[in-house]
C-alpha cells in the first residue's frame, strides 16, 4: 500500500488539478478590448472574413486557439489579437481576466479584458478580418439585451448500449435551456458568445463603473 500512495502522491504532485479533456475539450482567449475615443470608452469589434470556414462574416472579438508554444492564456490572447489586428504586444494593456466560459459544445474560453492603447496603428489581416468598428460602452450600459433559449438535448447515437443501463436513461432527454443573447446597435447585430462576454463583464463591473467618480461616458 505504501508504494501504491508514493506512486499516486507522486503524480498528483507534477501538476495541479485542472479539466477533465477526455471528451476533445480545446481551450481558446479572447479579447474584449476597450479603445478611448473622444465620446468616451469604445468596445473593439471584428467582422470575420467570408472565406473563412468557421463562422464567417460574423461579428466576435480578437482570439483563437490555445497552442502549446504559449506560455499561458494571457500569452495566447495577446499572440492572436496582434496577428489579427496587426499590433505588438506594447500596443495592448491587458487589466484583468473575467470568469472562463465552458461551453456545451466544447471549447473552454479564456476571456481578457484590455486597452488597446493605439488603435490607430492597427492594420486588421485581410485573410482574418473582413472590418472592424466600435460600439460606445454606454450603449451596452444603457441597453438590455434580448435573450433567447435554445434547448438541450441528450440523444444516443445509434450504438449506445440502452442495455447496460435503466430504462429510465433510454431514448431522448431534454436537458433544459441554456442563453443566447443578443445585442441590436444601428445596422448590427452583435449575438452569441460575444455578446454573452459583454453581458458577462457588465454584470461584474457595471455598478463600479457607474459610481466612478467623474464617470466614464
Amino acid at each position: 500500500m505504501e508504494g501504491l500512495k508514493n506512486i499516486l502522491r507522486d503524480e498528483f504532485n507534477k501538476r495541479p488539478a485542472g479539466i477533465d479533456m477526455l471528451d476533445s475539450l480545446w481551450t481558446a482567449s479572447v479579447l474584449l478590448p476597450l479603445v478611448m475615443k473622444e465620446d468616451g470608452p469604445h468596445i473593439l469589434f471584428e467582422v470575420r472574413a467570408k472565406d473563412l470556414k468557421r463562422q464567417p462574416g460574423e461579428i466576435c472579438f480578437p482570439g483563437g486557439k490555445h497552442e502549446c508554444k504559449d506560455e499561458s492564456y494571457k500569452v495566447t490572447c495577446i499572440r492572436e489579437t496582434c496577428e489579427e489586428l496587426g499590433l505588438e504586444p506594447e500596443d495592448i494593456e491587458i487589466l484583468g481576466e473575467q470568469d472562463s466560459l465552458v461551453t456545451f459544445r466544447g471549447p473552454i474560453i479564456h476571456i481578457f479584458v484590455g486597452i488597446i492603447k493605439h488603435p490607430e496603428r492597427i492594420k486588421a489581416s485581410k485573410s482574418e478580418v473582413d472590418e472592424i468598428f466600435t460600439v460606445p460602452l454606454r450603449f451596452f450600459m444603457e441597453t438590455e439585451p434580448r435573450i433567447g433559449l435554445v434547448n438541450l438535448i441528450d440523444e444516443p447515437i445509434e450504438d449506445y448500449p440502452y442495455e447496460l443501463v435503466p430504462e429510465r436513461y433510454v431514448g431522448q432527454r431534454k436537458l433544459g435551456a441554456y442563453k443566447v443573447y443578443f445585442y441590436e446597435y444601428e445596422d448590427r447585430v452583435i449575438w452569441g458568445l460575444t455578446a454573452r462576454f459583454i453581458y458577462a463583464f457588465l454584470q461584474r463591473h457595471k455598478q463600479n463603473l457607474l459610481n466612478l467618480k467623474g464617470g466614464i461616458l
